[in-house]
């Protein structure tokens, strides 16, 4: 009887941890970027440094952003407006 009340303890806790990281990975993979603030904050945040120029793309599939790294690297990446993710060049 105690086996079996560890193992259905066991089995919904799994279960709750399952489902709590397969919304929080939905969440971040559909992250829609509104603004030049958001997609700064994005870059900025997987690169590091400061950012010294948003533009919002013509297009309208995203913004380009220029950042100077921690190393004194000027790099400009991409981020895509629908997913929030940043695009290889």
């Amino acid at each position: 009887m105690m086996l079996r009340v560890l193992l259905l303890t066991l089995l919904i806790c799994v279960g709750t941890f399952s489902t709590t990281a397969a919304v929080a990975a939905n969440t971040q993979a559909n992250k829609k970027v509104t603004s030049s603030k958001q997609a700064a904050k994005i870059v900025q945040k997987q690169y590091g440094g400061k950012v010294l120029k948003v533009n919002k793309q013509k297009n309208k599939t995203g913004y380009k952003v220029k950042i100077v790294k921690p190393n004194g690297q000027v790099v400009s990446k991409k981020v895509n407006a629908k997913t929030g993710k940043i695009e290889k060049h």
